[in-house]
């Protein structure tokens, strides 16, 4: 283990940790995944099911996931995102894809309050990434159609005009304020 100028050992980061498991699963290490798998799966079941709203579907897709990162380890690039935040994304891509497959995709009103009660649950804690807390902050200073719209592309991974018809609007309103949601993220979190 590596000491700093302070002569006190160096402790892996749990980012590090989970990235070095990433590099032994591309190198086809199966205990590497049971070890991921067992660290991870909670939170990327928690991400599944908060969009998907079944635990036979969560599991069923939580397994489809591991599955993928089983045979994509080798994509993962540590220099460009956080290990859970890329594992986080295929979760999300396979939740969305099940989803396009096998449910009505328009939603209550009282599921429109769900996803954006997902981004309310979904708030980083003290020991989160500076990016995340950062991410959050910009989130909630959005008004809340633009929230509500960004919260159901992204936690039920609704396409424009699901949202549009979720939310008795105008698709033309929706794509606006999605894409001015997006330009006020790029410009509070310095994209």
């Amino acid at each position: 283990m590596a000491t700093p100028l302070t002569g006190k050992p160096m402790t892996k980061t749990v980012p590090h940790i989970q990235a070095d498991l990433m590099n032994q699963i591309a190198c086809g290490d199966k205990s590497a995944l049971a070890q991921l798998y067992h660290v991870l799966s909670p939170r990327l079941y928690g991400i599944i099911l908060r969009m998907v709203r079944r635990r036979d579907w969560a599991e069923e897709i939580l397994h489809d996931t591991f599955i993928q990162i089983w045979q994509s380890a080798n994509y993962y690039d540590h220099k460009r995102s956080e290990p859970l935040i890329w594992l986080s994304h295929i979760a999300r891509n396979r939740a969305i894809d099940f989803l396009r497959k096998h449910e009505n995709r328009c939603c209550s009103i009282e599921e429109i309050s769900e996803a954006e009660a997902g981004f309310e649950r979904s708030r980083p804690s003290d020991d989160s990434p500076a990016e995340a807390r950062r991410l959050q902050h910009c989130m909630a200073q959005l008004p809340s159609e633009q929230r509500q719209s960004l919260s159901l592309a992204y936690y039920r991974g609704l396409s424009q005009s699901e949202i549009a018809l979720s939310m008795s609007q105008p698709e033309g309103t929706v794509k606006s304020w999605i894409r001015r949601a997006l330009t006020h993220l790029r410009e509070c979190i310095g994209l």
